[in-house]
């Protein structure tokens, strides 16, 4: 065997410096999370924390700035402004701390005060364009409050700001100015160099919002209705109904459920619901049929809908000897669990009504057969009506139960399935 050979393997020295560097970026990601959980409260949704934390890492790299920016303040009174902006973020961390769930209030005296420093800046600097774009930092208010309390109070906001840019730009032909800014062109690129790098970020967050929440809403839709019918129904279809000349049915219920359910609390009495029919949905998808519903204790499953398949009736065939085996082999709660199953095969309607609360169901003969032959079966027992049991015949092994009057529709000859047939082999 051919020996293992390291190529400059690393040394000593450049591993302590590697381990170093990740300490230091774990200290640095702890510090951060610190800083960015505060007002978090007790109950606080994902939604809100993501909100939160944004806007507090606003307060936090704004108060930064600010405190910076004095060392470079054009006079007293400008520095005065920029201590009153920075006083006022740090202030509202504070109470961010001590009352988390005011958030919103917070905000509103926080960029309240934000607004009026600035414009009181850009009117001593000598208007809009020679303050260096002083008031566009107002901008940052809007695009918080659309991240915390949405867009109505954003809107309210925005027309503050355009108010306070209008009194600025005017402000040059009735106020004269009392400083002077050194390079206004690049205190102007500078503002609006800073203003972006907040708006992409608000952008960033409201976009991967977007996306998480059409995630969540598109897998919620395709875990209710078939991929095909989910697709389309977001595609703004109106009233979905299919015709399928061949399809079949399977009913199932539990027996004796309603009194094993009066000794349970209504939570035991989910749960084992949940338990079952949670294995019996794996078996479903591991067959590629479709889930129709379930109400109460009873499972409605349909082959050949809406994707169409040859081989419907034996696919459900299948899958009822599997939920037979598998419910004669386990105990769900510590409770045996038995039930009837009933299929039939035929024409059938799909589709979707009304404009709330869809549901994709089933409708025809053939259904209200297939519930029949389920309601009129036997606990354990597999019944099949005529029409499965001619596709079928051929490879599953079906006992003959006889005529049997079902109630709505009549005698019908039924059969039990009870298994595959075994084919033998040329040898034996």
């Amino acid at each position: 065997m051919d020996s293992l050979v390291f190529h400059n393997p690393p040394s000593t020295v450049e591993l302590s410096s590697y381990h170093a560097r990740m300490k230091a970026s774990t200290r640095w990601r702890r510090s951060m999370d610190s800083l960015l959980s505060i007002g978090r409260f007790e109950g606080e949704s994902a939604d809100q924390r993501g909100r939160r934390r944004i806007v507090v890492g606003i307060l936090l790299l704004s108060s930064v700035g600010l405190v910076l920016g004095l060392q470079s303040a054009e006079g007293g009174w400008i520095a005065a402004m920029d201590f009153l902006k920075a006083g006022s973020h740090l202030g509202a961390l504070v109470a961010l701390r001590l009352f988390p769930r005011r958030l919103g209030p917070i905000l509103f005296v926080a960029f309240g005060i934000d607004l009026i420093a600035d414009v009181i800046s850009s009117v001593m600097l000598g208007g809009l364009y020679d303050s260096g774009l002083q008031v566009l930092w107002s901008m940052i208010a809007p695009l918080a409050v659309l991240v915390v309390l949405g867009v109505r109070a954003a809107l309210v906001w925005f027309g503050l700001f355009v108010g306070a840019v209008i009194l600025v730009a005017s402000s040059s032909s009735w106020a004269d100015a009392r400083y002077e800014v050194d390079n206004p062109e690049l205190d102007g690129a500078l503002v609006i160099v800073g203003v972006t790098i907040f708006v992409v970020l608000a952008l960033s967050y409201f976009v991967r919002q977007r996306d998480r929440f059409q995630k969540q809403s598109d897998d919620l839709l395709h875990n209710i209705l078939p991929d095909e019918v989910a697709t389309r129904l977001k595609e703004a279809e109106g009233m979905i109904a299919d015709q399928f000349d061949d399809a079949s049915v399977l009913f199932l219920d539990v027996v004796g459920f309603t009194p094993m359910s009066a000794s349970m609390t209504p939570a035991e009495l989910v749960g084992l619901l949940n338990e079952i029919f949670t294995d019996l949905d794996a078996f479903v998808a591991d067959e590629g049929l479709e889930k129709i519903k379930t109400v109460g204790d009873e499972y409605m499953v349909a082959a050949g809908v809406p994707t169409p398949r040859p081989d419907h009736a034996h696919a459900i065939a299948d899958l009822a000897l599997r939920i037979q085996d598998h419910l004669g082999s386990h105990e769900f709660a510590g409770h045996p669990i038995t039930a009837r199953i009933g299929i039939n095969s035929g024409p059938v309607v799909a589709g979707i009504i009304g404009r709330s609360k869809f549901s994709y169901d089933l409708w025809g003969e053939v259904v209200n057969t297939a519930s029949r032959m389920e309601s009129h079966g036997e606990p354990g027992a597999i019944q099949l009506s005529a029409a499965t049991y001619q596709r079928i015949r051929d490879q599953f092994e079906c006992e003959r139960r006889g005529t049997i009057e079902v109630k709505g529709i009549g005698d019908l000859e039924t059969w039990f399935l009870r298994g595959r047939l075994v084919k033998e082999t040329a040898d034996s």
